[in-house]
């Protein structure tokens, strides 16, 4: 097809989770109506659409995880689960409509500057094309699993499922269940898990730090007082982000007096709630506080202390036919793998081929390092924008917020 019978559009937005949804109502208000979003899954909502496992939830206060022009009175917990996180994305996108922009199942593989035209052509995985003057790279970097490689794991008989493509069809109930990872989604799965299965390992290589997320459903009275006085709603954020900025920022400092005493605070707590005394030094993180996401749980450690869980430290060596078998020699059997490994958080960056000038692709100009300014514009790809490209993680608050 030639170029110029090419249907060419202003805007292509790639992804239909906050970021998306947020750029395609802001296009709106900027009366720019050409364009489409282009959602790899079924629906909309992003990581809060493939994210079904139980227990699946925010640890950001709920009134701090939606925009600060769409504020929700209904949020009926601190921290809200899946369902009414989605549910909150579906009502924006309804209110502000724009569904009938949206194109389902369609999965971006290649973006190309032509630079006689200066626009940009996108290749789908169904063989379509588009033309596009502006790019507005809005996949964000909880969408991609990272998927260890064990050796022999092709060999596993059982099941093997991420948290990020849960199958509600395999049975957990009475089942032996394996749990690969002890970070921010194995926190949350576990507890829900460990309530029905049979037995639970959690196979754990690195420590964390945890402490109390404090959850809690709002009374009615509390959501009604909500919706009758917006400038409480608005007052209770930004209660939220000041706690957040003022709070963390001190004990995540190097060397700090006040971070020193928190990790130890932090890990004195962790001892105080597991029983079990012996699995006590394998709870002490041996790296700063605020190296890495530092946890939140209210009901972690209570599914630790069940009879039919168990923690083990020694790190994997092979699967075989039933199960898998450690570095100190002890074999495990299971019906069910769990990874609860984590995203690659900037493989969202690289999941679509992205050749700008000259024919430079983002792997080439990012060789050395990832640089964009502000986080979102790239030196050689004009128009392209990625709303959450390098740097743009916030270690203190919500990304949405920003």
């Amino acid at each position: 097809m030639k170029e110029s019978k090419k249907k060419i559009l202003d805007v292509i937005i790639i992804g239909m989770g906050f970021s998306g949804v947020c750029s395609a109502i802001k296009l709106l208000e900027n009366k720019i109506d050409n364009f489409e979003i282009h959602e790899k899954s079924k629906g909309v909502g992003g990581t809060w659409n493939d994210n079904i496992y139980p227990g699946a939830a925010c640890d950001v206060p709920s009134h701090l995880y939606c925009f600060s022009f769409e504020p929700n009175p209904n949020w009926s917990r601190r921290y809200a689960k899946q369902p009414e996180i989605k549910q909150y994305i579906e009502h924006c996108v309804e209110k502000y409509d724009i569904k009938k922009y949206a194109n389902f199942s369609s999965k971006v593989i290649s973006i190309q500057l032509i630079e006689k035209s200066s626009l940009w052509l996108i290749k789908f995985n169904n063989g379509n094309e588009v033309l596009t003057k502006h790019v507005i790279h809005a996949a964000g970097g909880i969408h991609k699993p990272n998927i260890p490689t064990f050796k022999n794991l092709s060999q596993y008989a059982g099941t093997v499922m991420h948290t990020a493509q849960w199958n509600n069809e395999v049975v957990i109930k009475d089942k032996r269940i394996a749990v690969i990872g002890s970070a921010a989604s194995a926190i949350q799965v576990i507890p829900e898990i460990a309530k029905i299965a049979k037995k639970v390992n959690i196979f754990q290589r690195t420590p964390n730090y945890i402490i109390p997320r404090g959850d809690r459903a709002y009374t009615d009275k509390e959501i009604i007082r909500f919706k009758k006085f917006p400038w409480l709603l608005n007052l209770y954020r930004w209660f939220f982000y000041m706690r957040l900025e003022l709070l963390t920022f001190p004990i995540i400092k190097k060397n700090s007096f006040i971070g020193n005493k928190a990790a130890k605070n932090i890990i004195k707590y962790m001892r105080s709630k597991i029983n079990n005394r012996s699995l006590h030094k394998y709870f002490e993180p041996k790296y700063d506080l605020g190296c890495k996401r530092i946890l939140l749980s209210d009901d972690l450690f209570n599914a630790i202390n069940r009879e039919n869980v168990e923690v083990i430290h020694s790190n994997i060596d092979h699967f075989n036919t039933n199960g898998l078998t450690t570095a100190d020699g002890v074999n495990y059997d299971f019906d069910v793998v769990i990874m609860a490994t984590g995203f690659d958080i900037r493989g969202h960056m690289y999941s679509i081929s992205l050749t700008g000038k000259n024919d430079l692709t983002l792997k080439e100009a990012w060789s050395k390092s990832e640089e964009a300014y502000r986080g979102c514009c790239i030196s050689d790809f004009p128009n392209f924008y990625m709303v959450t490209g390098p740097n743009t993680g916030a270690g203190t608050i919500s990304l949405i917020h920003i």
